[in-house]
């Protein structure tokens, strides 16, 4: 979905800022799952910054998403999830209150 309320740029800087945090969310949740899905980022209206609260950063399996995120499927999220592999890989998801969406694809090093 096009209409994210933070640029590339911003959404990268709280992804780098929480890589770590992301990273464990990501490798706990397909563990206790066994199933593929995505870091969703809670993000609000204003004064988003790249600090993350525990309840903004949450593992949502494959399963969960079409509740979450109505167009998962035609933006290519599923793809994107269908394509990686959870033990070197992390998907992030922003979602926004307007339910915009933004997903990007990160290779652990």
């Amino acid at each position: 979905m096009e209409n994210s309320l933070e640029s590339k740029e911003q959404q990268l800087a709280v992804i780098e800022a929480n890589a770590e945090k992301i990273a464990a969310i990501a490798h706990q949740g397909y563990q206790l799952l066994s199933e593929k899905g995505t870091v969703i980022i809670f993000r609000q209206l204003e004064e988003n910054s790249t600090v993350l609260a525990d309840w903004q950063v949450k593992f949502k399996p494959m399963s969960q998403i079409g509740t979450m995120i109505s167009d998962w499927q035609q933006a290519g999220l599923g793809n994107l999830i269908d394509n990686y592999n959870p033990k070197v890989a992390v998907v992030c998801t922003f979602l926004y209150p307007n339910g915009s969406h933004t997903s990007y694809h990160f290779q652990m090093e």
